[in-house]
């Protein structure tokens, strides 16, 4: 139940819109938080941040949350996406994995409310650099801690997790 509201959640935010800001010209100037990363090599056996798992979840309670805000007309789903990202940080802070799904996410939002991809063109291509992970995951030298965001996607998207 929770996997497929998270992927209607998900769906709604890729799903076309008519009108767009640039949402990569806005500045944030929020506190960033330090991210704990744990060398994945060696006698250090890497561990999630203790918090990850309740982490994604308030990540998925948020984004339901905003899903709601924008499936009532109150916000687009770009701005949804911006502030869910505003969320994360505030939550878990910043990591090259998030950063990077946060990236691509965003910009596959742009460009489905734009009209330029449709809504399976933006799953495969969250998909696509999900898969990308995963695959460097296991040999990743600087894991971060709490890939939380990220893997709030695997969980939408119904795949592996990175741990």
């Amino acid at each position: 139940m929770k996997k497929t509201l998270a992927l209607c959640v998900v769906a709604a935010f890729l799903g076309g819109c008519s009108s767009v800001k640039n949402p990569l010209t806005a500045k944030n100037n929020k506190e960033v938080k330090p991210v704990q990363v744990v060398d994945g090599t060696g006698n250090n056996e890497f561990h999630l941040a203790s918090s990850h798992w309740s982490d994604v979840a308030r990540i998925r309670d948020e984004a339901t949350r905003l899903s709601f805000q924008v499936s009532q007309g109150s916000m687009t789903k770009v701005q949804a996406a911006q502030l869910l990202d505003q969320f994360r940080i505030a939550q878990v802070g910043h990591n090259m994995v998030d950063d990077d799904m946060y990236a691509i996410y965003l910009r596959s939002v742009v460009e489905s409310q734009q009209g330029s991809i449709d809504t399976a063109q933006s799953k495969a291509y969250i998909q696509n650099a999900l898969s990308g992970w995963q695959q460097r995951w296991p040999v990743m030298r600087s894991k971060p801690a709490n890939p939380a965001f990220t893997n709030f996607l695997m969980e939408v998207m119904n795949m592996k997790p990175l741990q």
